[in-house]
């Protein structure tokens, strides 16, 4: 199972006195997310959207810079307006075994960290690898590879 072989959209940094459409589908999905729909969708990248921005980036464990660069956008075209839902492999931890821990190991490999063992099973070794990734990334190291962690996985080109 691969996540990270979706088509990509380019799209464009989005600062304050930003215009046009992907402005506009950025206040849609902040809309059905963090603004509670009181965003008004008309394409003007002023200080309401700019507020709403640095609260999605706080919830989902980006840089929170109110800027709309290439990590953030990541993680908003993995939200499905419709259902108000983030796309992400589930939370998985020591134990855990499967595809999603295969693709995890192959992350962690491909970033640098380790090299882990690509076996799919949730080992010490990964674990370990995990938490040093959480750390360098200023996430909690707890070992656990939930949505804040995938979302800082997924936004580092390998």
């Amino acid at each position: 199972m691969s996540y990270a072989t979706q088509t990509t959209i380019v799209r464009p940094t989005l600062t304050l006195g930003s215009t046009g459409d992907d402005v506009k589908d950025l206040q849609k999905i902040l809309n059905g997310t963090v603004a509670d729909n009181t965003l008004v969708v008309d394409g003007i990248f002023g200080r309401a959207t700019q507020e709403a921005v640095t609260v999605f980036q706080k919830q989902y464990g980006l840089t929170v810079d109110g800027v709309v660069g290439s990590q953030t956008w990541a993680v908003l075209d993995t939200i499905d307006i419709y259902e108000n839902d983030v796309t992400f492999p589930p939370t998985i931890r020591l134990g855990s075994t499967g595809e999603d821990v295969e693709y995890l190991q192959r992350r962690l490999n491909g970033i640098g960290l380790g090299p882990v063992i690509v076996d799919g099973i949730f080992g010490v070794a990964t674990e370990k690898e995990v938490k040093k990734f959480q750390k360098h990334y200023d996430l909690t190291m707890d070992g656990v590879v939930g949505p804040k962690t995938w979302v800082r996985l997924e936004v580092i080109d390998v």
